[in-house]
């Protein structure tokens, strides 16, 4: 019997087995018949839940801002690069686009980094992409960007058991937070309370321009610009002399929804009383730089290393407390405070280069050195550490983390049209 004699149920059953969404993805090329019966809800449906009594692992690791792998755990630049190069092609782009942030497999680029203008969500997988409207404000600086998405699925009630549905609706925003104008500067010391803020939504389509505001003056030169996605929150890491910040913005609490815009930036402006910044600020010596680098046990994690004393700082955040989140008041500290201390012959002392990495995505125990150009890992635990790689030459140190789940995330439509790179294949919406 040739299997496209099967019925249907049993082909669903078959097809199911295939070991991960990505393969699956690949089947739709073979018949239109594969193609409807994959893309059918009760396909991703079973699909999915055979992955979760299986409990298959998530795979999840680091990209670059150049989709450079840090280790070659899943072979991204098999689909990173002819995703990219398609993309340059396509849009007639000068160079390759970069990226700018991540939020489980999709990706956010950019045509520049240092001209942020244009921008693309991308899942390389499933070689899906769209564009993004031109930003409103052009700007020839290294932005404050942030990219974040709600969850793509959603699990209700059958009478068959807990049923996986893909959530069609789920929601995409990007945020920048734009350099501040000297009308927004507290005593001219570059230290603001309010902020130019755009936000992108899929729900219009639109940019929307929004004043927001923060209960603590903060410098945008100290803010990194890399936000880093957590709990419906984009986080942003800072300095300031005697103090870390992280800067918290809830970007699905705002009104660009409804209004497209709240004022020009050049006078008479509209302050979001809604949409607010919240900051966590902690004292510490005036050598740290903390930086935003993931989540363990459930809670915001922060570091920094000492290269003198190769020492390792870790701060977790405070669970979140809603009313702050919501009425962007006050100030949280941080719970806890753990000091590492590493063998001083991990690295020479006159290292020319060294650089903080990340932890690693997949073990919270485990942190990633970059030392004249070998990479080291460190584990907080034992104490212990090794070179891992020799000689890796990096062009940035900017690494987001990357996470393939068990069904590829559909690239969000726009209300006016979507590009598909997809085999004829319609973006879910």
């Amino acid at each position: 019997m040739d299997i496209h004699d099967l019925p249907e149920l049993v082909l669903v059953e078959i097809l199911c087995r295939v070991p991960c969404g990505k393969f699956i993805f690949q089947c739709k090329c073979v018949c239109k018949r594969w193609l409807t019966l994959i893309s059918a809800p009760y396909f991703i449906d079973r699909f999915l839940r055979l992955q979760s009594h299986r409990k298959t692992p998530t795979v999840r690791t680091l990209i670059s801002r150049n989709a450079e792998e840090l280790f070659n755990r899943v072979s991204l630049s098999e689909v990173f690069t002819p995703m990219l190069k398609r993309l340059e092609s396509f849009d007639h782009l000068e160079t390759e686009p970069v990226v700018v942030g991540a939020y489980n497999d999709l990706i956010l680029c950019c045509d520049s980094l240092f001209d942020q203008h244009n921008y693309y969500i991308c899942n390389p997988y499933t070689m899906q992409w769209v564009a993004l409207p031109p930003t409103p404000t052009r700007c020839y600086d290294i932005v404050r960007v942030g990219f974040i998405c709600d969850s793509p699925y959603y699990e209700e009630d059958d009478p068959d058991g807990r049923v996986i549905q893909l959530n069609a609706k789920f929601r995409c925003k990007v945020v920048r937070i734009l350099p501040p104008d000297r009308q927004f500067v507290f005593d001219h010391d570059e230290y603001c309370f309010n902020f130019n803020v755009e936000i992108f939504s899929f729900e219009t389509g639109k940019w929307s321009e929004l004043v927001v505001s923060s209960p603590r003056g903060i410098s945008y030169d100290y803010l990194d610009a890399m936000a880093f996605p957590y709990n419906g929150v984009l986080y942003w890491s800072g300095h300031d002399y005697g103090y870390f910040l992280v800067l918290g913005l809830d970007p699905f609490n705002d009104n660009s929804s409804t209004s497209t815009s709240s004022g020009s930036s050049n006078g008479g402006d509209i302050i979001d009383h809604k949409c607010r910044f919240v900051v966590f600020a902690m004292p510490v010596a005036d050598h740290f730089v903390v930086e935003c680098l993931g989540v363990c046990g459930g809670l915001l994690r922060m570091c920094d290393f000492d290269t003198d004393t190769k020492t390792l700082f870790v701060w977790d955040l405070k669970r979140q407390d809603h009313d702050y989140m919501v009425k962007g008041a006050g100030e949280l500290c941080l719970s806890k405070h753990n000091v590492y201390s590493f063998d001083q012959d991990m690295y020479p002392d006159d290292a020319r280069v060294v650089e903080r990495l990340s932890f690693d995505p997949n073990n919270d125990d485990i942190f990633y050195l970059y030392v004249d150009a070998d990479v080291i890992m460190c584990n907080i635990r034992t104490r212990k550490w090794s070179k891992i790689v020799e000689k890796r030459k990096l062009n940035n140190f900017y690494f987001f983390p990357f996470i393939l789940p068990w069904w590829p995330t559909p690239v969000p439509s726009l209300p006016q049209h979507a590009h598909q790179l997809a085999h004829g294949e319609e973006t879910s919406s």
